[in-house]
């Protein structure tokens, strides 16, 4: 609402009512609220997503969501927070976040009918906390140089990010460029190559 066309702000609601379940299996209740200052393609535009009451399956989802479109007439920029994000077990396990990431297009801005020379850096980071078995985890996750995705890859093939457990910190390398599903992770100056998924 409202259904005017061009009328702005937009709100959209999916109800799921008392449950209901989805293709991928999983069941689905409550509200997702989400408003439109102005299309999202519009430079200025925001979209604020919000929760009422939801669950996927038994997991409590709270938290606000924040779409920011931040470009100018010359590059292409975007803006995700994450506002007191929850998911809550029954056994009251949960996870809680904050984060704030921001994806700049570095190629393809001239070509906007041919996405497959399209190229992404993100920076920011995300910080939170697990409570699980009665133990309380601190992390953070800072991405110290910006994480590079091009259209033709499908994994991210440039990027550090400082990953920090409690008292324990990790750097994860995502390589010099090359599109290969393989990273580093060092710790205690000890390397160890990984494989993304």
């Amino acid at each position: 609402v409202p259904k005017d066309p061009g009328v702005f702000p937009k709100t959209i609601t999916i109800d799921y009512g008392t449950g209901c379940k989805g293709r991928d299996g999983k069941w689905r209740s409550g509200k997702i609220i989400t408003v439109y200052s102005k299309p999202l393609v519009a430079p200025g535009a925001q979209a604020v997503t919000e929760f009422n009451n939801y669950y996927v399956d038994s997991v409590k989802v709270e938290g606000r969501h924040v779409i920011r479109n931040n470009s100018t007439s010359a590059v292409l920029v975007m803006s995700r927070l994450v506002q007191n994000g929850k998911l809550t077990r029954p056994n009251g396990s949960y996870v809680k976040w904050n984060a704030e990431h921001t994806i700049t297009q570095v190629a393809g801005l001239g070509t906007p009918l041919f996405p497959r020379d399209d190229e992404w850096n993100t920076t920011g980071g995300a910080r939170g906390e697990t409570f699980r078995r009665n133990i309380t985890t601190t992390w953070s996750r800072q991405i110290m140089e910006p994480l590079h995705k091009a259209a033709t890859c499908r994994w991210i093939d440039k990027g550090v990010v400082k990953v920090t457990r409690n008292d324990q910190t990790a750097v994860l390398n995502f390589g010099n460029g090359t599109c290969d599903n393989k990273a580093t992770i060092t710790k205690d100056g000890v390397v160890k190559e990984i494989t993304l998924r």
